[in-house]
Parts: structure tokens; C-alpha cells; sequence
């Protein structure tokens, strides 16, 4: 129980999500053909996500943003997908603090014209640097799969895969 309680402190972290927020935006930009970022929008459903083990261990289970929804319900869990943008709603103040680190550690740049967020190369850690956690490293492969499958998505369609409204 300990772990667990651990775990979620980590994930809930608006330092860890910044780094989750980085990891999912350089993903999405990497699998983007017109080069267009995410807008804040799409960052507050990846925080939502992101932060909760309930949501993050179903992108281990599936394949593609369709695939991702269907695994809720197939496995009962449709109510969980249904209280995503609920989730979303609730994690504003987060993700606000998440991505202001991210912009003031100078990991993300806004776009202020668009109201998106461009990722920014932060290199390799220092030799002798803290490393981050294999719970932390875990989720940030999970932001990667997350950032590529809404990149390969319009609006509409994550709408109406994940429940939210924008």
C-alpha cells in the first residue's frame, strides 16, 4: 500500500506532470505531419490521463486511440471513460501549475497565437544528476504513446473517443 501511495503522490506532482506534459508534446510533435502543437486543450486531457493509474495502465493494453476507448468499455470500465472530462475539469489547476514549470524551466514555449505549446530540446540529464523513477519512466513512455495517438487524431475524433467536450 505504501508503494501505491507513492506512486500517486509522484504522478500527482505538478514537477513530474511538467516532464509528463514535455515528454507528451515532443511525442505528438514528432508524429505530426503539418507541424501543427497541441493546443492547452489537448494538454489538459494528457494531464488528465496522465496523472491517474486507472488511465495510464490502459495505454499499456492498447494499440491506438480507438482501441484505448474500446478497452473500457469491453472491460466494464465504462463508467471510468465516462468521468474523464469530469477529470479534466477537476485537474485544471494542475495542469496550469504543471505547465507553467514546463514554460518557466523553459521545457515547453507557448504559442500564443495558436494557444498551444511547443516542446523545447532539454538535451540529456547531467552526468550525476538525480534520476527520475522507474514509476516516473514508465508513465513518461506512456505520455509518448499518448502524445502519438492524439497527434494522429482530430478534434472530433478524440471528442468523441474520450468523452470530453472542448
Amino acid at each position: 500500500m505504501g508503494q501505491l501511495l507513492d506512486e500517486y503522490r509522484e504522478w500527482n506532482t505538478p514537477v513530474v506532470g511538467a516532464y509528463l506534459l514535455w515528454r507528451f508534446t515532443k511525442a505528438y510533435m514528432e508524429k505530426r505531419t503539418d507541424g501543427v502543437p497541441p493546443s492547452f486543450l489537448l494538454h489538459c486531457v494528457a494531464a488528465a490521463i496522465l496523472s491517474s493509474p486507472t488511465y495510464t495502465e490502459i495505454i499499456g493494453h492498447a494499440r491506438s486511440l480507438h482501441r484505448y476507448s474500446q478497452y473500457f468499455i469491453e472491460h466494464g470500465l465504462a463508467d471510468k471513460l465516462e468521468k474523464l472530462h469530469q477529470r479534466v475539469g477537476r485537474m485544471l489547476p494542475y495542469t496550469k501549475k504543471a505547465v507553467d514549470i514546463a514554460v518557466h524551466r523553459q521545457m515547453l514555449v507557448w504559442d500564443i497565437q495558436n494557444g498551444s505549446l511547443l516542446p523545447i530540446d532539454i538535451g540529456k540529464p547531467k552526468r550525476g544528476s538525480s534520476t527520475l523513477s522507474t514509476s516516473v519512466m514508465a508513465i513518461a513512455k506512456r505520455a509518448d504513446t499518448l502524445g502519438g495517438w492524439l497527434a494522429s487524431a482530430d478534434l472530433n475524433t478524440i471528442t468523441i473517443e474520450l468523452g470530453v467536450r472542448f
